[in-house]
């Protein structure tokens, strides 16, 4: 199971790095911030850290208002923010009733979110050039 965990964090690393290689130097820093942060998160989700994940969830969501965020004024990005907040409310919501079951599947839920978004800029990225 933790195999898993660390293979779905990896993805999301590399698809902010792959990322963060095209965009200015506000998105770089919110996107390396977000990692860090997902990282955290991961580490709260695989021990039980109930606290911890209610803060770092909270973080991660007050993140999505950093002015380097919104960098990008494409409705389809806008789209893709507010799942990704989904996604990380979701989250909150089972660390704050301490859902052994919600909890990795909302975790999951907002790593798809940025697998997503960032494939879909990549793909807008790739059309462009």
């Amino acid at each position: 199971m933790s195999r898993m965990w660390s293979v779905a964090l990896l993805v999301c690393a590399l698809e902010s790095v792959s990322a963060m290689s095209t965009q200015g130097p506000g998105l770089n820093r919110v996107m390396h911030k977000k990692l860090v942060i997902t990282q955290k998160i991961l580490e709260a989700v695989v021990t039980s850290r109930w606290i911890t994940l209610e803060a770092q969830s909270k973080e991660l969501e007050a993140l999505t208002n950093d002015p380097g965020w919104m960098v990008l004024k494409a409705p389809e990005y806008a789209q893709q923010s507010a799942t990704f907040r989904q996604a990380v409310r979701a989250l909150r919501e089972a660390a704050v009733q301490r859902d052994l079951e919600a909890t990795p599947q909302a975790y999951i839920a907002v790593t798809l979110s940025c697998v997503q978004c960032h494939r879909h800029l990549a793909r807008n990225r790739l059309a462009r050039e």
